[in-house]
This record gives structure tokens, C-alpha cells and sequence, in this order.
């Protein structure tokens, strides 16, 4: 944590932003936190942070697109959840891209597994940074909100993952689940043979 911290000071929303297209709660959470003592201002790490999280997952379906196949063979932290991945968009297609971005584990395999599938691009982007605003504003003003207290909790629930990954995913279901609705409605992307 005061690793971060000395990033995001030397660095500034630059590392906000790279955090974010990685996968960058813990460094959201922290830029909301120096929001808070004044080192930045909340509504720039906010955007900072959509801007992020939108480009790194469209960056991960193009690639997707491009060499999906190739990555995820070549991956070893990809190789046990690609299957489990496809169940998931087999049975869930519509609201797992606004839910993947709370999914620890498969924030970028399933960009990229969406790539391979060749969701239409508009569909995905448009999920996509639905998903990104209510994401940043989550870990932003938990940051902001409670300062040190948030962190203690994501240290503490990196320690518990299970627990931390079902709580996310019951925040994701609620904040989706109007997107989700519309977006099951259409249909679905037609996997390569």
C-alpha cells in the first residue's frame, strides 16, 4: 500500500490511469484517499479512472480480435478459467461484460475472450464504459469516504478472496442489472469454428 502511495505521488493520475487498465482497485482506492487530503482533485481521479478502465478492456477485446487464440494458449493464468469463462458468457452473455469488471480473476480474459468471439464492437464498448462509471465511482469515493479504513478492508479481503469475489459480484449484479436486462435481449455473437 505505501508502495502505491509513493507511485501515485511521484506519478500522479498517469499511474491512476495505467493502474486502471490493469486492474486497479487497490490504486483507485488510494487516489481517492489522497483526493481526499487534498493531493488531487476527486472528479479528475474519477474520470481519470473511467478513461482507464474503458481503454484497457477495449484494448483487451481488440486484442482479442486480433490473436485471442495465440494469448490464451500461451498464458498460463488464462488456461484453467477459459472454460469456465465460456460457461459464463454461454449462460450469462447479456450481463457479463458490465459484470466482468468486478470479477476478480477474469477482468481481462473476458475482454479478450469477447474479442475472440467477435461481439459486435459497439455492443461491447457501449457495456463496457457502462460498467467503468459506476466502477470508478465505487472505489473512488470509497478511497475519499473512508480513507484508511478501505484499505484495511481490501487488504483484508485479498486475504479472504472468496468472500471478497462474491460480494463484488452481488455489487455488479445490482449496479448491471438494468443494462443487463437489455443487453440479454440481444443476440448473441456466433463463437469461430
Amino acid at each position: 500500500m505505501d508502495q502505491v502511495q509513493t507511485y501515485l505521488i511521484d506519478y500522479g493520475l498517469w499511474f491512476v490511469f495505467v493502474g486502471c487498465i490493469l486492474e486497479g482497485e487497490v490504486i483507485l482506492v488510494v487516489a481517492g484517499f489522497l483526493a481526499h487530503i487534498g493531493l488531487f482533485e476527486f472528479w479528475q481521479v474519477y474520470g481519470v479512472a473511467v478513461i482507464g478502465a474503458v481503454t484497457g478492456d477495449q484494448f483487451y477485446y481488440y486484442l482479442g480480435r486480433w490473436r485471442g487464440e495465440p494469448i490464451i494458449r500461451r498464458v498460463r493464468a488464462f488456461s484453467g478459467r477459459v472454460n469456465k469463462a465460456m460457461t459464463l458468457i454461454d449462460r450469462y452473455h447479456g450481463w457479463i461484460i458490465p459484470a466482468s469488471r468486478y470479477m476478480y480473476g477474469f477482468r481481462i480474459l473476458l475482454p479478450i475472450t469477447f474479442g475472440m468471439l467477435r461481439t459486435p464492437p459497439s455492443r461491447f464498448f457501449f457495456l463496457n464504459a457502462a460498467s467503468a462509471l459506476p466502477w470508478a465511482i465505487i472505489f473512488t469515493s470509497a478511497g475519499y469516504l473512508l480513507g484508511q479504513f478501505a484499505l484495511d478492508l481490501i487488504q483484508r479481503a485479498n486475504e479472504h478472496r472468496g468472500m471478497a469475489v462474491l460480494a463484488v459480484m452481488l455489487v455488479a449484479g445490482v449496479v448491471g442489472a438494468l443494462i443487463a436486462l437489455q443487453a440479454s435481449r440481444s443476440p448473441r455473437p456466433h463463437r469461430p469454428e
